[in-house]
């Protein structure tokens, strides 16, 4: 999350001397500053397909349009070669609007700045492993041209006493889509920390599709669910039974692939927001393979339910809530031990 941070300061600084070269730049010489502007919308494109989309990113993207649109004509005479002679009023207008959004945004940025958190330093070990299939007909590793249908995410502790504690014990935590894989990275690798394997899964399955546009697309999904939340939330949760069935499969599915992986391994379940029917409905009919289940939303503490862990992965989501960024990693740390007194009476 730190790179995404870097590459989003990277766009605002490329954006503010574009904008800001009315001041500097001399008349009688070729406005080459203007290919900052096509340049911070190609790297904000790409940082949103690698860290997919949020309202940061959303508002990044939207900045460099703007400043797009303003220098098309900078553009074409910078592309022909032709000198600076003078700037209009409108083009001197919209530059001075693009800085100031800029430089709005880049304290936005700062402000908002996910807390870092290095899953080596903590000893734990973070495997990212793509699969490709369906949930018709099951998941397997992708190989490089293969589409990439869903995202495996596994974290284990490097220190192999530290797991002899917790046994053969596989986690494997899920939730409702207004949190992803990366909401939940703080507790996984606190809990890996304390010797368990966990696993999680970000699916993106043509047969699992949540909207059934274009929303469903691995890039924007987070975004559109939590723009659906957010713009009618009593809709939102009527749809409880539709999301139960969802995450049934979904569950279903992580069993299967940490089965494989983990064979014989005692799994237990950690839910969250409209996800905690589906955990239980998955426990009672695994046949005994899921030992236990918490559900994350039981902790009075955790106020961000079906979100994740957003003061530490989305402080600007957290801000929502009335929360702010917190480096002490406090309520991840308390869900842990939360999590291993349930484990422990499951087992």
């Amino acid at each position: 999350m730190t790179y995404s941070v870097l590459g989003e300061l990277l766009i605002v600084f490329l954006l503010v001397v574009n904008s800001s070269r009315i001041f500097f730049l001399k008349y009688e010489r070729v406005d080459t500053l203007a290919v900052l502007a096509p340049l911070a919308v190609i790297i904000a494109l790409l940082q949103t397909a690698a860290w997919n989309a949020d309202f940061i990113s959303i508002l990044i993207l939207a900045v460099s349009i703007l400043a797009f649109f303003t220098n098309l004509h900078s553009l074409a005479r910078s592309a022909s070669g032709l000198y600076v002679d003078h700037y209009s009023p409108v083009f001197i207008f919209f530059s001075v609007v693009v800085l100031i959004c800029s430089l709005l945004t880049g304290v936005v940025i700062v402000k908002f700045a996910p807390v870092n958190m290095n899953a080596s330093g903590s000893g734990v070990t973070e495997t990212k492993i793509r699969l490709t299939g369906s949930f018709g007909g099951g998941f397997s590793a992708a190989g490089y041209t293969d589409r990439t249908d869903a995202q495996l995410y596994v974290y284990r502790p490097a220190d192999t006493k530290s797991a002899e504690q917790a046994g053969d014990a596989v986690v494997i935590v899920g939730s409702d889509k207004r949190g992803d894989a990366a909401a939940y990275r703080p507790y996984m690798i606190l809990l890996a920390e304390k010797g368990y394997t966990v696993v999680t899964c970000d699916f993106s399955a043509e047969d699992g599709g949540w909207f059934n546009t274009i929303a469903d697309w691995r890039i924007v999904r987070r975004f559109a669910m939590l723009v659906s939340y957010l713009n009618d939330k009593e809709q939102f949760v009527r749809q409880k039974d539709f999301y139960t069935f969802g995450m049934i499969r979904e569950y279903n599915a992580m069993i299967d692939i940490a089965d494989a992986e983990f064979d014989g391994g005692k799994f237990f379940i950690v839910s969250d927001g409209m996800a905690d029917t589906a955990a239980v409905d998955v426990m009672k009919q695994s046949g005994g393979r899921v030992r236990g289940v918490f559900a994350l939303d039981s902790i009075p503490e955790y106020k961000t339910p079906g979100f994740g862990f957003v003061e530490q992965t989305d402080p600007l989501v957290a801000s929502y809530f009335g929360l702010s960024r917190d480096k002490t990693l406090f309520i991840p740390r308390y869900a842990v031990l939360k999590s291993i007194d349930a484990f422990t009476a499951g087992k």
